[in-house]
């Protein structure tokens, strides 16, 4: 007697026993018997544990006396919660305006129902907060389609497990900065002036301050980085605050005469134009931010 599965969940076929020999899942611990009682024309396979892949045909096959083969099949149906394959949809990357569709594959008996949503439960792209089925349609993406995205199987055993995937829209820079920064000079204080650059990835960010000199005042401007007059601070801000965003401030260490006028903050990113913001700082009789920073001597 030789005993068979066809396998549901990926169509492999295995042998799984011949006679009283187990060929198959021995190991790390056999779970199968193949039986057969000396005095019984009876012959059983026991599984001991059932497991969710042993859904499939399941076919005993043999000789009878008369050299036919005969053989019977059953169907064997395996109850369980649902699983999220491996196949399904992984991080991905694609640029501003492309289309993608996001593949959730899950086995279970019943068969599991799927849905997707986003991980900040913000509105997918077609204004829901929740889709169901199995693949997930996005067109023409924006970066506010960023972000992680769950994929969640649940059957009538159970909610099973949960699939998720971080979508990455690359997109050109983009700045949004303060106008205008007022200070006194010369009253040893400070002054900084903050923007918020968005791009993916992440953009290389710097500064640089306008001047003018000679009798035609010929502009020309100067590259700034950390020193004992500047400091250049980067934080990612809070989720709630923007998405695929940094905020950079410059600090301007004891105000002088000479630092009033325009700063500008440029932002590049590998394969999109760079972008440029601008603000100003201009001068007051009154200190408008009360800060004195440590580098500040005086």
């Amino acid at each position: 007697v030789e005993w068979s599965l066809e396998r549901f969940n990926d169509g492999k076929n295995f042998t799984l026993a011949v006679d009283t020999d187990v060929l198959q899942f021995n190991q790390p611990v056999p779970r199968l018997q193949a039986i057969h009682g000396t005095d019984s024309s009876d012959w059983q396979l026991i599984f001991d544990p059932l497991d969710r892949d042993d859904f499939g045909n399941l076919t005993c096959r043999l000789t009878d006396t008369n050299l036919r083969d005969v053989y019977l099949t059953r169907f064997l149906n395996v109850i369980s919660e649902p699983v999220v394959l491996e196949s399904s949809t992984k991080d991905i990357e694609i640029n501003e305006g492309d289309s993608v569709t996001l593949i959730c594959n899950a086995q279970g008996y019943p068969a599991p129902n799927i849905e997707w949503q986003k991980a900040d439960a913000q509105p997918l792209s077609s204004g829901h907060i929740r889709q169901v089925g199995s693949q997930l349609h996005l067109y023409q993406v924006t970066s506010r389609d960023s972000g992680i995205y769950k994929c969640l199987a649940s059957n009538l055993v159970g909610f099973g497990s949960e699939w998720t995937l971080r979508l990455s829209v690359r997109f050109r820079p983009y700045i949004y900065c303060q106008n205008q920064v007022g200070q006194a000079p010369d009253f040893q204080v400070d002054v900084y002036m903050e923007c918020y650059v968005y791009g993916y990835p992440p953009p290389k960010i710097s500064w640089r301050q306008e001047r003018s000199a000679g009798p035609s005042n010929a502009k020309y401007d100067i590259d700034i980085s950390n020193s004992r007059k500047y400091l250049m601070e980067a934080t990612i801000p809070e989720m709630s605050t923007c998405t695929d965003c940094i905020l950079s401030r410059l600090t301007i260490i004891n105000v002088e005469q000479g630092d009033l006028g325009l700063y500008y903050i440029n932002a590049t990113s590998s394969g999109f134009p760079s972008e440029q913001g601008r603000i100003e700082l201009y001068g007051t009789s009154d200190c408008q931010q009360f800060i004195t920073h440590r580098n500040n001597k005086g």
